[in-house]
C-alpha cells in the first residue's frame, strides 16, 4: 500500500518519512482516517490522539517539513492513506529555514492545496495558521503575512478551512508566551499543545 522513497543522502526529511511509513505498514489504520500532515510541530505531538480524543487520527508529521516537501511526499505519505479529513501545518520552516517570504510560502501552500484537492476530491481540508515563536520572532511579519493570505484564500476557495490555533499562545503584549514552548522556544510543550487541542476540538467537522 505504502511505497518507500528511494534513498537520497541529501534529503533531510527522509529518516522521518521512512519511520512514518514503517509505522503505517505495521500498525492498524482507522477506517475513517484524519491525517495530520505537517512539520515537527505535529511530529512531536506524541499525545495527539489522547489530547484530541480521537482514535481516527494518523500523525504524518515529519521534521523540517515545508509546503514544498509536503508536495514532494504527498503520494508517499498522504494519498495512500485516503483520509477523509486532512489537517495541514506547514510554513514555519519555509520562512525561517528556507528563507522564503510570507507570500512565496503562501504560493507553495496554494500548490499543495491544489495537489491534495485533485488527489482527494472529497476530503475536508483544514489549514492551521503558523504559530509565532520567541526564537523566530524576527520573522513575525512574514508569518503574519502568510497567515493572512492563507485565511483569505481558504475563505475564497471554499474547499478548505483556516484554523487560527495559535492565537492563545500570544500574550497581551502581542508576543508569544514562553511558558508554552520547549527550551528551544520554537516547539510547543504540553501546555502549548493543550491550547491547540482546546481550539481544534471545537472546529466543526474536523474531529466529528
Amino acid at each position: 500500500m505504502f511505497e518507500f522513497p528511494t534513498p537520497l543522502a541529501t534529503n533531510r526529511f527522509e529518516d522521518d518519512v521512512v519511520a512514518i511509513l514503517t509505522r503505517l505498514q505495521r500498525g492498524h489504520l482507522p477506517e475513517r482516517p484524519i491525517a495530520f500532515y505537517g512539520s515537527s510541530s505535529f511530529r512531536l505531538w506524541g499525545t495527539m490522539q489522547q489530547d484530541l480524543r480521537s482514535l481516527d487520527i494518523v500523525n504524518l508529521g515529519f521534521g523540517g517539513g515545508t509546503n514544498l516537501s509536503g508536495r514532494h511526499y504527498l503520494h508517499k505519505l498522504l494519498i495512500p492513506l485516503q483520509p477523509q479529513r486532512v489537517v495541514l501545518y506547514f510554513g514555519e520552516n519555509d520562512i525561517a529555514n528556507d528563507g522564503l517570504t510570507g507570500k512565496s510560502t503562501f504560493q507553495n501552500l496554494q500548490a499543495l492545496l491544489d495537489d491534495i484537492r485533485r488527489a482527494l476530491p472529497s476530503a475536508a481540508i483544514f489549514v492551521l495558521g503558523t504559530k509565532q515563536s520567541p526564537t523566530r520572532w524576527i520573522y513575525a511579519d512574514e508569518v503574519d503575512e502568510y497567515n493572512s493570505l492563507t485565511a483569505s484564500c481558504c475563505q475564497e476557495r471554499g474547499d478548505a478551512t483556516f484554523v487560527d490555533a495559535s492565537a492563545g499562545l500570544i500574550g497581551e503584549n502581542g508576543r508569544p508566551m514562553g511558558r508554552y514552548y520547549q527550551p528551544d522556544f520554537i516547539h510547543l510543550n504540553a501546555g502549548g499543545y493543550a491550547v491547540w487541542a482546546d481550539i481544534l476540538r471545537d472546529v466543526p467537522g474536523l474531529l466529528t
